[in-house]
């Protein structure tokens, strides 16, 4: 069966209106579906797309597969935001420790080394730390 451009449109309008907000999975998702139809023997529309339909769970399975996808880019980049807490977290403390060793010894730049361990842990690790802690938490009440 080939389909039409109505019929893929259709396809995706029924996508969209039952609650598929990712463009790239939705777009994923009317391919495989347009896949299963058009390599089906079935000559009736309805039925081929009831079908691929109920093939893939049905609309809630569907649902659920953006569910899915949304955790694990979350997860993704909750990863490098981590990474990334690490590093700079590293440099913070370096900055803090190197200051703090100069001005015991009462080496040069001992004051501008601490000042800017301080502001870097201020103005960039601590947001970045409760950032992370407060997406966690969403993410914990949205599964």
């Amino acid at each position: 069966m080939i389909l039409t451009e109505q019929q893929i449109n259709y396809i995706d309008k029924n996508l969209q209106l039952y609650g598929l907000k990712n463009q790239t999975l939705k777009e994923d998702i009317l391919d495989h579906i347009c896949t299963y139809i058009e390599n089906t023997e079935e000559t009736n529309f309805d039925i081929a797309y009831q079908n691929a339909i109920n093939q893939f769970g049905g609309y809630l399975n569907i649902n659920q597969l953006q569910k899915e996808t949304n955790a694990q880019l979350y997860f993704k980049s909750a990863k490098n935001r981590t990474k990334f807490l690490f590093i700079i977290g590293f440099i913070t403390a370096v900055l803090i420790s190197v200051g703090s060793i100069f001005k015991i010894m009462h080496f040069p730049f001992a004051g501008i080394i601490m000042v800017s361990g301080f502001a870097v842990l201020i103005f960039i690790t601590l947001p970045l730390f409760f950032y992370t802690k407060y997406k966690d938490t969403i993410l914990k009440y949205q599964s």
